[in-house]
């Protein structure tokens, strides 16, 4: 019996039709290139205080313990948070003090201070317990075993060198109220209550950590200790320029729109001030001039220290907003778009979201926030903070 003919799968219409699309496909694959992985997701407990992001591809896990504190606006508040950062120091590392706990734990750590906090870096090649850091909070309350008097001295005589120079005299004068007295004891152990601990951590694997680790304070209050004045060593540096500070406080940030714009401010400053010198040098190139822009996170906001080196400034408080154009915009969008892209820099946005308390997905929402700002909505933001009644101004030669 003769055996039934196979029809084919494709008729030659379905064919040709094939071989035209097949090559298009192809190239559309090697264009777009292998697929992309998601970027890695921040999540917080309920109470903004502890907050995580998985990298796989990590093999340590860091943690960061962030101590907010006020920004100081004074030489004697600076002097009382150097004393206090000396002292966690010598905590943290002397052998007979907590770094001997430490080292048992088989962490590595690092100190940095900041103008509006303390952070201690922590980093294991395994999984930080709950337990273990539960404890360091409460033994990094209790003070070390130091001559204050001696240790106050010490930093009293770093601080005053440093005021040599004109500009960090400027960025902290003198108060004018007298110099407090501070029990360093007590002093100490509220700087550094578990109260007020922050944490971010990166690593291979999420951390079973909740606010509880934080604790409840103590019962009783620590022992008093002698009382300390905080009155910084005398000096009024000379300038071989005229020099000239603006200081205003930047507000507070309490949502994603707030940090954008907090974010862009800082660009948008710079701009203006920099054209101008630019076009100033070039008329006279002789001439000493320049500025720094100092932009100082704080759990209350901050503070903006903008210092002019030379003669013949603007002024500012007239003069700084009105020159920020739509160029300034949109080049300083780009910019902090590109830093929130920048490698192993995750952990530092993760610690300013945790010095705020935002929402964890406030990275993934800037964008778009520094994108819905606009030009008008800048400049008046700016010039709310240069008309405050805040905003302040000293020079050199006086």
């Amino acid at each position: 019996m003769a055996s039934k003919s196979r029809r084919p799968l494709l008729t030659r219409g379905q064919l040709r039709l094939l071989i035209w699309i097949l090559p298009v496909v192809i190239l559309l694959l090697s264009l777009l290139g292998p697929e992309s992985q998601p970027a890695p997701i921040i999540s917080a407990d309920p109470d903004r205080r502890i907050y995580q992001q998985v990298i796989p591809g990590q093999a340590q896990f860091r943690l960061h313990l962030i101590a907010p504190h006020p920004v100081a606006l004074d030489a004697s508040t600076r002097l009382r948070q150097q004393l206090i950062t000396r002292a966690w120091s010598i905590r943290l590392h002397q052998p007979d003090e907590l770094g001997e706990w430490l080292f048992a734990q088989g962490w590595t750590v690092g100190v940095r201070a900041h103008p509006g906090y303390r952070l201690l870096q922590l980093e294991s090649g395994r999984p930080f317990a709950a337990d273990a850091l539960q404890q360091l909070l409460q033994r990094l309350q209790t003070p070390p075993r130091v001559e204050w008097p001696t240790l106050l001295q010490r930093a009293r005589a770093e601080q005053y060198m440093r005021r040599q120079d004109a500009e960090r005299w400027l960025n902290a004068p003198p108060s004018n109220t007298p110099p407090p007295a501070l029990d360093p004891l007590t002093d100490y152990a509220a700087s550094l209550s578990p109260s007020g601990w922050r944490i971010t951590v990166t690593g291979p694997q999420p951390l079973r950590l909740t606010s509880a680790i934080f604790g409840s304070p103590p019962a009783a209050p620590p022992p008093k200790g002698p009382l300390l004045s905080l009155e910084p060593l005398p000096v009024t540096p000379a300038a071989a320029t005229r020099l000239q500070l603006h200081r205003w406080r930047l507000p507070e940030v309490e949502s994603v729109a707030d940090f954008a714009r907090l974010l862009l401010g800082r660009e948008l400053v710079a701009a203006p001030l920099s054209r101008w010198l630019q076009r100033r040098l070039a008329d006279a190139p002789a001439q000493q001039a320049g500025y720094s822009l100092r932009w100082e996170a704080g759990s209350d906001g901050g503070l903006a220290a903008l210092l002019l080196q030379g003669e013949q400034w603007p002024v500012i408080s007239t003069w700084l907003a009105q020159q920020i154009q739509p160029i300034d915009l949109e080049t300083g969008v780009q910019r902090l778009l590109a830093q929130l892209e920048e490698d192993g820099a995750q952990q530092q946005w993760m610690d300013l979201l945790a010095l705020y308390q935002l929402p964890p997905d406030s990275l993934q929402q800037l964008p778009a926030q520094l994108e819905a700002l606009d030009l008008a909505s800048m400049r008046q933001w700016l010039q709310s903070r240069l008309r405050s009644d805040y905003h302040h101004t000293l020079s050199l030669p006086r």
